[in-house]
């Protein structure tokens, strides 16, 4: 199976999985960070989807999943938020991990969504140990 065709059959799994009128913010984009080194990001109002590939002999599809429960403004187009997760690892080795992302969003523009976040959290799927990754990105609100 190729690349396109996993992150686009995960865009439509993901898209059916819940009601159209969840999603009042819907935005699309481009992140950086680790685990991935570059990768797509998609956010439907509260729901952050990101696949990243690590580049490097094997290559690695790291895609997550988020819920953020707390969502507050800071100050004037400036926003912080945090709530569980987990990266699930398509590669050798396979790996899956609950996550806690914290973040910030800041709003430099209309319909324009600048982000980074640090993700601590605990990988349970192949081995048992401590989980830490990053991303920043930028996404376009539709």
């Amino acid at each position: 199976m190729s690349m396109k065709t996993l992150l686009l059959s995960l865009v439509v799994f993901v898209s059916l999985l819940a009601p159209y009128q969840m999603y009042a913010d819907t935005g699309i984009g481009i992140q950086f960070g680790h685990p991935g080194t570059v990768g797509m990001s998609l956010r439907f109002d509260n729901i952050p989807i990101g696949a990243a590939w690590r580049f490097g002999n094997s290559g690695y599809l790291h895609t997550t999943v988020d819920v953020w429960l707390l969502k507050e403004n800071l100050a004037e187009h400036l926003d912080w938020y945090l709530g569980p997760g987990v990266d699930l690892g398509i590669g050798d080795p396979f790996l899956l991990a609950a996550r806690v992302p914290v973040g910030l969003q800041w709003f430099p523009a209309e319909r324009i969504e600048v982000f980074g976040q640090l993700a601590p959290g605990l990988q349970i799927i192949n081995k048992s140990a401590f989980y830490f990754a990053g991303a920043i990105g930028i996404r376009y609100i539709l």
